[in-house]
């Protein structure tokens, strides 16, 4: 080992650390090196682990052989969940309480000494300890099954971790408002693909997708939750170390059900567009959204709500509740436009607030909710109440995250909410995603946040299926628990454990399929290629040509020209091609991709493909001749070809995971780009 003196240099110092022999170094660079330098007869095979602890030593050359029969010393039956967890993946197993006088192979010790969801792992050449402070012991026990899981010839790696949460709370939160509500048998395949991450709070966004006995119109042909989802879920949840917290949109974002005509007196602008406010016509149409917003100024308002919250709330063991009451466009401009001009806009957002929050008292929990609103009336954030929690969100890969800082200051709990960019893209934003996580994470840290709250929308229709957005959860989860966690290894890491895959190639082509995919076009929110996939008439124009663009280059963002030509699509499929290929045969491999992410993965290739092959064949080429009538109609038929199969495996796809929902509204896309293409025939 001596060849390497000049590793333990400065340069690759990091807080994640690996001691082998005298040398301290970063384990993931060593692990490259050794690969690169030495022969490999000496190398020493690591295991992947994520979230990456803290402190992991590694001995050089000294391995822990799993026995026939590993012997389990417990502290006591509170031990018992966490430990079943360990025996599924031993092949034998026996459990005993941990005495002093007698050996046992895996001993379990507390110490509360340990922060709080930490924990201490040894394994020795014959044994293993683990020290663990409540909870502790439950992530102790999701990091020795990844370090079990790679086990050579029945052996692992000697080593030391000292690990805890930068995060208290590290948590998804999933839409099933917009169009599509998963089967309960694909909500526990979430909550055990979480946890299997340490992530231990989930929680489903809700506008109109629970069955309300009370309120039957609501949630009407959409396939809405029962309350026995519900009650089913909580449990597993818990059984997995995950918190299932309630959420429920409570002032805006309620077109889906204040779209009844029997709620329509409930709306700030009547459920019919009536504004009070003279200037309201002159705003965006954006901001004037129909039936959008429930109005403080009709008492009735509250009576509604809590005939919501008593079918609801008491289906969940949590004692927290986000109430949500983002996006309040219309507040002020219809019923309560004087009450607004009386009291101020911000004092009637935060006395509905505090209403809200009454009502929930009354069942037992206490509320979050999002942070956009109030955020613009920082004189009034001092007033919420301790016990609320705030949820400061944006997606933006160059959001400005210094917005933690007014929050924190007022001493309330906090917890940062990021994306996973997923939504109004064909595949996620993953780059532009993962920036954005980091950020948010490194802000929330710096001013000691609760939690990391990562978000996956399905803004417009739900044609980013849950299956695109594991990379984003599970980096969530990694930054949420240790922010200094090696981000360019992370989909490495992410490829050998949750895919159980070694192809060496598939990190770097995901890795790419996450870069093509984070291209954005001013004027268009959302990805260049979903825009370009679904355009008609109006919108095709303003995608070719010269654009102006948000690029993603080797993990780095850029902004500047984009030409979108028949070149630019031709190279892109070229490249697309290449991902496809290394998918297909991983998907071919036996014993990997458990979770069944793949088919769909490739699905959203061939979707970005079709785009990108539109372009190449109907782009602008001012160095090419103009198409003859007879070319453009046979290019477009190909066009037609591809979207046509594409809305059929989309509907396969949905089915197999998803109950029927409001599949028609996503569809409505491959619709309408289908009848914009055969307008173009003769």
């Amino acid at each position: 080992m001596s060849v390497l003196p000049w590793l333990s240099h400065e340069k690759f110092s990091h807080n994640t650390r690996t001691s082998i022999g005298q040398y301290s170094f970063n384990w993931l660079n060593f692990t490259f090196l050794l690969f690169t330098l030495i022969p490999a007869p000496l190398v020493m095979k690591i295991p992947a682990l994520l979230p990456q602890p803290r402190v992991l030593n590694v001995e050089e050359n000294s391995f822990f052989t799993i026995p026939r029969v590993t012997t389990i010393g417990m502290a006591d039956a509170t031990d018992w969940e966490a430990v079943h967890r360990l025996c599924e993946i031993l092949p034998a197993y026996s459990v005993h309480l941990d005495l002093p006088d007698v050996a046992s192979t895996v001993v379990i010790r507390r110490d509360a000494t340990i922060p709080a969801q930490g924990y201490r792992i040894k394994i020795a050449a014959d044994s293993i300890l683990i020290e663990a402070n409540g909870v502790g012991l439950h992530n102790a026990m999701t990091t020795l099954r990844q370090w079990f899981s790679q086990a050579s010839e029945n052996q692992v790696p000697c080593c030391f971790i000292d690990d805890a949460p930068d995060f208290a709370v590290r948590g998804v939160y999933y839409d099933v408002a917009r169009g599509r509500v998963p089967k309960l048998k694909q909500l526990m395949i979430l909550a055990d693909g979480l946890a299997a991450a340490k992530i231990n709070h989930l929680q489903l966004y809700i506008e109109h997708t629970f069955i309300f006995r009370k309120h039957p119109k609501i949630g009407e042909n959409a396939s809405p939750l029962q309350p026995q989802d519900i009650l089913l879920l909580d449990a597993h949840c818990a059984s997995r170390g995950i918190e299932l917290v309630p959420s429920l949109a409570t002032f805006g974002h309620l077109a889906s059900v204040l779209k009844h005509p029997e709620y329509h007196a409930l709306a700030e602008d009547l459920g019919v567009g009536q504004y009070v406010d003279p200037d309201a016509q002159e705003k965006k149409k954006w901001l004037t959204a129909t039936a959008w917003t429930l109005s403080p100024a009709n008492p009735d308002i509250y009576t509604f709500l809590d005939s919501l919250l008593c079918e609801f709330l008491p289906l969940f063991r949590s004692k927290q509740f986000n109430i949500c009451c983002d996006e309040t466009l219309d507040l002020g401009l219809g019923q309560s436009y004087e009450l607004c001009q009386e009291r101020g806009k911000g004092r009637v957002y935060l006395d509905h607030i505090l209403k809200v929050r009454e009502l929930a008292a009354k069942y037992g929990k206490t509320v979050m909710f999002w942070g956009d609103i109030i955020s613009h009336y920082p004189e009034l954030i001092p007033e919420i109440p301790k016990d609320v929690t705030l949820l400061d969100w944006g997606y933006g890969w160059n959001h400005d995250t210094s917005s933690v800082n007014k929050f924190a200051e007022a001493g309330l709990p906090l917890y940062v909410c990021p994306g996973t960019n997923s939504w109004i893209s064909l595949f996620p934003r993953m780059i532009h995603g993962e920036v954005n996580i980091h950020n948010f994470a490194q802000a929330g840290k710096d001013v000691n946040g609760t939690g990391l709250l990562n978000t996956d929308w399905g803004d417009g229709g739900h044609y980013n299926f849950m299956e695109l957005s594991w990379p984003g959860y599970w980096f969530g989860a990694e930054q949420g628990w240790n922010t200094n966690a090696h981000r360019k290894t992370f989909h490495e890491r992410f490829c050998k454990l949750f895919l159980k895959s070694d192809n060496t190639r598939l990190p770097s082509m995901l890795r790419h399929l996450g870069q093509l995919a984070s291209i954005t076009v001013d004027g268009f929110y959302g990805q260049y290629w979903r825009h370009l996939l679904f355009a008609d008439a109006n919108t095709w124009p303003r995608l070719i040509g010269e654009l102006n663009a948000d690029h993603c280059v080797s993990g780095k963002f850029t902004q500047g020209p984009l030409t979108a030509n028949r070149r630019f699509g031709s190279d892109t499929l070229r490249e697309l091609g290449q991902v496809r290929a290394v998918f297909e045969q991983v998907e071919k491999e036996k014993g990997v991709d458990p979770a069944g992410v793949l088919p769909y993965w490739i699905f959203a290739v061939d979707a970005i493909a079709c785009a990108a092959r539109r372009l190449a064949l109907l782009g602008p080429d001012p160095d090419a001749a103009p198409l003859s009538s007879d070319e453009q109609t046979r290019r477009v038929h190909r066009i037609l070809s591809d979207l046509r199969d594409l809305r059929r495996r989309f509907t396969t796809l949905w089915h197999g995971r998803n109950r029927p929902s409001e599949l028609p509204i996503t569809l409505g896309y491959y619709d309408n780009a289908i009848a914009a293409l055969e307008a173009q025939l003769p």
